[in-house]
C-alpha cells in the first residue's frame, strides 16, 4: 500500500511539475494555475507536491515582476488585457497564500511543515521583490502575521512547525519584526493553554539569537553586523536598519501580556514559561523585578520547577539585590534522591556551585551540603555520582576547615552511630560538623573509575592548593541521546536452524546460515 502511494505521489509531482513549466513558459496555458490551485480542495492528506509546485510558480513571477501593477495617482484604472491578467495573477497569489496558511494546520505532519516553509520562501521572496515600488529596505510583515495567526489559533499544538520555524528565525530582520509583530498577537486576556504553549515556543524561538544589550556598538561590532544574514536583504537596496533596543522593547511587551495569563495552572507551561524567563528574557527584562514573584511562587512548588526557578531566582539575587529568606535551606531541600530522576539536575548542580561558592558562609551550613551531597553519591547512578563527588570536592577545597570531616585510613573509629541527621530540613540543625565523609572514603571503590577518581579527589581535596573545578549546566540527556544514536553493527538471531519457518514451510527455502 505505502509503494502504491507513493508511485501516485511521483505521477501527481510529475503532472504538477509540467503544469507549471507550461504555465511559466505560455500565458496559453494560464489555466494550468486555476488547476493547481483548485486541486488544493480535492486533496485531504498529501498536500507537499502542490505546495511545492506553487512555491516554484509564484517564486518566478515575483522575480519577473508579474505581479506588478503601476499605478498611476489621477488616472483611471487601466482595463487592457495586460492590466486584468495582472490583477488576476495577484488575486490567484492571495488565494494561493490562503493556501498555503491552511495546510499548516492539516494534514500529515510533513505537508504542515512544507506549508510553513513555503510560506516563509514566498514572504522571502516579496520582501527582496515587493509588489509595490520602494526605494529603501522592506519586509512583508503582514505576511508574517499570517502565518503566527496559524501558529497561535489553532486548536493543537504546534510545536513540530513552530521548531522548523527556527531556522528562519536566525535572520536579525525576521527577529526584529517577529517580536513586533508577536506583540500585537499577545492580547488576549485568558487564552487557552494550547494558545500559551504555541505563544511561549514561538517566542522563545524569535529570542533564540541574542539580542546585543550595549546599546552603542564598537567599529568591530558593527562590521560583524553587517555580515549577519537577512531573510530579505538585497545588495541594490540600503541594509536593514537593525535596532536592539527596538527588540528588547517588543521582547518586554511580549513578556508583560504573558505575565497576565495563569501560566502556573499546568505543569508543561509552566516549565516553558520558567525556561523561557531563566534563559532567554531575564538579561533583557526592564523591569527584572516584577518576575519575583512568580519566581518565589515556582521555588515553592517542588520538583523540577523549583530547580528551574533556582537560576531566575540567583540572577535577582546575584544583580538585583533581591533578598529571599530561607534560601540556603530551599536548596538543601533540592537535594533528595527523587532529583536523579529529572533532566535539570545538572542545572541544579551547577547552582548550588555557585550559591556556595562564597567563602563567608558559615562551616556548618557548607558542611552540611557537602555531607548531604555525599550521601546521595552513595545510591545515584555513576554520572550523577561523578558531579556530586566534584561539587563536594570544590567545597573542602573553598573550606578548608572542613577537612576535619576526612576519614582517613589510619583514622580509629570514634563514632559508634553517623551524629549527622539526613532528615532535618535546616541545614544549619543536621549536626554535619560533627560527622565524616565516611560515604567518600567507601566510595574509592566504586565500579566506576570516574566515581572512584572522584571520591579520592574529594579525600585529598583539603590539603590542595587547587582551583575548585567548574561545574557546566549541561544537557542532562547526554548520555541518554548517545545511547540511542548508536548503530549495532551486528544483529544477534538464532543459529540453530528453525524446523518449520511459515505455513508448510514455504519460508526454508531462503534460509541459511551466515557465517
Amino acid at each position: 500500500m505505502a509503494a502504491v502511494q507513493q508511485n501516485l505521489t511521483k505521477m501527481l509531482s510529475a503532472q504538477l511539475r509540467n503544469k507549471a513549466t507550461e504555465f511559466l513558459n505560455s500565458r496559453k496555458h494560464a489555466n494550468n494555475l486555476a488547476d493547481i490551485l483548485q486541486m488544493f480542495e480535492a486533496e485531504t492528506d498529501n498536500y507537499t507536491p502542490l505546495l511545492l509546485t506553487v512555491e516554484v510558480i509564484f517564486t518566478e513571477l515575483l522575480k519577473r515582476g508579474d505581479l506588478i501593477e503601476e499605478i498611476v495617482p489621477l488616472k483611471p484604472m487601466d482595463h487592457s488585457p495586460e492590466a486584468e491578467y495582472t490583477r488576476w495573477l495577484q488575486e490567484c497569489y492571495e488565494t494561493a497564500l490562503a493556501r498555503t496558511l491552511e495546510c499548516i494546520k492539516r494534514g500529515r505532519t510533513s505537508s504542515r511543515l512544507q506549508a510553513l516553509v513555503t510560506a516563509s520562501k514566498l514572504l522571502q521572496m516579496e520582501g527582496k521583490n515587493p509588489l509595490e515600488s520602494t526605494a529603501g529596505y522592506f519586509f512583508p510583515s503582514i505576511r508574517l502575521k499570517n502565518i503566527f495567526t496559524v501558529l497561535l489559533d489553532s486548536d493543537m499544538s504546534m510545536s513540530a512547525p513552530i521548531a522548523r520555524f527556527q531556522e528562519f528565525t536566525e535572520y536579525r530582520d525576521v527577529q526584529q519584526y517577529g517580536l513586533k509583530v508577536l506583540s500585537t498577537l499577545a492580547y488576549r486576556k485568558s487564552p487557552n493553554s494550547v494558545f500559551m504553549q504555541n505563544y511561549l515556543e514561538l517566542l522563545d524561538k524569535l529570542l533564540a539569537l541574542e539580542i546585543p544589550l550595549e546599546a552603542k556598538i564598537k567599529v568591530k561590532e558593527r562590521e560583524e553586523e553587517k555580515e549577519e544574514k537577512l531573510l530579505c536583504g538585497t545588495e541594490n537596496k540600503p541594509p536593514f536598519p537593525y535596532n536592539a533596543g527596538v527588540c528588547r522593547r517588543y521582547a518586554n511587551r511580549c513578556w508583560s501580556f504573558a505575565c497576565q495569563w495563569p501560566l502556573m495552572t499546568e505543569p508543561r507551561t509552566h516549565r516553558r514559561a520558567l525556561l523561557l524567563l531563566v534563559e532567554r528574557l531575564m538579561p533583557l527584562l526592564a523591569k527584572p523585578h516584577l518576575a519575583t514573584d512568580m519566581l518565589c511562587d515556582s521555588l515553592d512548588a517542588g520538583g523540577p520547577i523549583s530547580m528551574l526557578a533556582l537560576q531566575g531566582v540567583l540572577e535577582l539575587v546575584r544583580r538585583h539585590n533581591i533578598e529571599y529568606p530561607d534560601l540556603y535551606n530551599r536548596l538543601y531541600g533540592m537535594f533528595e534522591p527523587e532529583m536523579f530522576a529529572t533532566r535539570y539536575k545538572r542545572r541544579l548542580l551547577h547552582l548550588a556551585d555557585i550559591f556556595l561558592s562564597s567563602t563567608h558562609l558559615p562551616e556548618g551550613l557548607v558542611a552540611a551540603f557537602a555531607k548531604r551531597l555525599s550521601r546521595l553519591a552513595m545510591v545515584a547512578p555513576p554520572e550523577d555520582a561523578t558531579g556530586l563527588l566534584q561539587l563536594v570536592a570544590n567545597l573542602l577545597l573553598r573550606h578548608p576547615g572542613l577537612k576535619r570531616m576526612i576519614c582517613l585510613e589510619d583514622t580509629p573509629a570514634i563514632m559508634s552511630t553517623d551524629p549527622y541527621v539526613m532528615e532535618e530540613t535546616s541545614a544549619l540543625n543536621a549536626r554535619a560538623l560533627g560527622s565524616s565523609l565516611w560515604e567518600a572514603s567507601a566510595l574509592r571503590s566504586h565500579h566506576a573509575p570516574a566515581v572512584g577518581a572522584a571520591a579520592r579527589r574529594v579525600l585529598t581535596a583539603a590539603g590542595e592548593r587547587a582551583q575548585p573545578a567548574t561545574l557546566a549546566a549541561g544537557d542532562d540527556n547526554k548520555l541518554f541521546d548517545a545511547e540511542l544514536k548508536k548503530r549495532f553493527k551486528t544483529i544477534e538471531m538464532n543459529f540453530i536452524r528453525p524446523q518449520g519457518m511459515g505455513e508448510n514451510g514455504m519460508m526454508m527455502p531462503y534460509w541459511e546460515l551466515m557465517a
